[in-house]
């Protein structure tokens, strides 16, 4: 094993020391080939339970009783109206005239030279209500807005006043028409309670004049024109009228809801004629959903196939082949997805064309399964029922989502194997540092003892290379 080398007869101590620590390192390596297996599995499991976790999510969404009350709504011209449903909208169709669209009041000054022009200077208050012509009576809501405005303002300045006071109720602007600039007035919100009243108190001790001072601006739609009233209405605030069927429906906004049962109806245009809106069950939505159960099945599926089985083709072994635990979740999971109601129009998956294929996955027949979803009872009935009595009536989803929740619990398999699993992982880590402490120290003796005898050798050569001299 050892050598002698040509110059001074010393021995290779790195060269044997290498060779012997390889040696030595074969447990270790063992140790890491095994920690490698561990992380293998622990990895798949953690993909098994990913997939698991996936089914799940797609079992309750068949399992939640809103999915077979889906609805959509449509609508014969959606310039007209939009309409959206909600779960609860009863299928049927409803006729809809669009008599006029809810609007904001807009109110405008007279003309005056420019946006410098000074008006003047005192406060402004500003409600909201209901203006009722028949009475000639305007009915405040909520607390009327106070707006200072200082002395010698001007046009802008008001406007900047009131932009800054009035809690967006109220938006102020001033236009050039072409003759002058005008303060334009407007609601923030539409419909006839958001009528505007803007009082003055003038600094020039007169509030209602139109003549001179800031009651120039003021609104009263109650007072007579020029005396209260000194703004002119351009767009007076309207409510939205609709007729659905009849009925005549009003709103202050152009969204109308509740007219029609958990519809909302999003008005766009004074209609000429008659709009259709359908209310029908939502089969698009239903059926997205079957999909995604069907798809998480087939995924959940192939992975404990990919985990479990041997690939003949590339002979090689899935890191979870011949567990015992993985090999009966799969066949619960099998059962459960292929078990029977022991009552019903729809019993099994397959009466709703819905088919296990040979390798344990899915396959939807489109043609047999969406007549079903226009009357989705039956299917809310195989995935969703429940009892608290008879298991043999339970949903075929909902006992998928309950034997998950057992295999998934903190009690499960799928954490009690990765508990064990890490529990290895640990001991392995464990184990390899230790096993490398002790390596260390070997490597470190051989060394010493191969220095020593390297020493010894070069002492040797050197004596008897001097001997050697003496006769020659």
């Amino acid at each position: 094993m050892a050598s002698i080398s040509a110059a001074g007869g010393a021995i290779d101590v790195q060269g044997i020391v290498s060779q012997l620590m390889s040696i030595e390192r074969q447990p270790l390596q063992a140790m890491q080939t095994a920690a490698s297996g561990v992380n293998t599995k622990l990895s798949a499991v953690g993909r098994v339970q990913s997939a698991l976790s996936n089914l799940q999510t797609a079992a309750r969404e068949l399992t939640n009783l809103n999915t077979w009350k889906s609805v959509t709504a449509s609508s014969s011209d959606e310039s007209v109206a939009k309409a959206t449903a909600s779960t609860g909208a009863a299928a049927g169709v409803y006729d809809l005239t669009v008599n006029r669209l809810a609007q904001r009041q807009t109110l405008a000054s007279s003309t005056f030279t420019d946006s410098a022009t000074v008006i003047g200077g005192g406060s402004l208050s500003i409600e909201l209500g209901t203006y009722n012509s028949g009475t000639n009576s305007f009915t405040a809501v909520g607390t009327p807005l106070s707006v200072t405005v200082a002395a010698g303002s001007t046009l802008a300045q008001v406007r900047d006043a009131i932009n800054a006071s009035a809690s967006a109720s109220v938006t102020a602007s001033i236009v050039d028409d072409g003759s002058g600039s005008r303060l334009v007035l407007r609601s923030t919100a539409p419909g006839e309670k958001n009528s505007i009243r803007m009082l003055a108190t003038d600094s020039d001790g007169t509030n209602t004049d139109s003549v001179a001072g800031l009651s120039r601006l003021a609104y009263d739609p109650t007072a007579a024109a020029g005396a209260g009233r000194n703004l002119t209405q351009t767009q007076a605030a309207q409510d939205a009228s609709v007729t659905i069927s009849g009925l005549t429906v009003t709103s202050s906004t152009n969204t109308v809801s509740g007219a029609i049962e958990n519809v909302t109806l999003d008005l766009r245009k004074v209609s000429t004629g008659s709009t259709s809106i359908s209310v029908a069950t939502n089969t698009s939505s239903m059926r997205g959903v079957i999909d995604k159960f069907v798809t998480a099945w087939n995924e959940a599926n192939s992975t404990l196939n990919v985990a479990t089985n041997y690939n003949a083709e590339t002979k090689v072994a899935g890191p979870l082949q011949g567990n015992n635990t993985f090999i009966g979740l799969q066949r619960q999971l099998r059962n459960t997805m292929s078990s029977t109601l022991a009552s019903g129009s729809l019993t099994r998956l397959s009466d709703a064309g819905i088919e296990v294929q040979r390798d344990g996955s899915l396959k939807v027949s489109t043609s047999r399964l969406d007549p079903f979803l226009a009357t989705p009872e039956k299917l809310k009935y195989l995935f969703a029922n429940s009892s608290d009595t008879d298991s043999t009536v339970i949903g075929i989803a909902r006992r998928m989502d309950t034997l998950i929740t057992g295999v998934l619990g903190s009690d499960g398999a799928i954490p009690a194997a990765t508990d064990a699993l890490k529990t290895r992982q640990t001991q392995l880590t464990d184990q390899q540092r230790s096993f490398q402490v002790r390596l260390t120290s070997i490597e470190k003796r051989l060394i010493d003892q191969y220095s020593a005898v390297n020493k010894n050798i070069s002492e040797i050569s050197g004596a008897a290379t001097s001997l050697l001299s003496k006769f020659g």
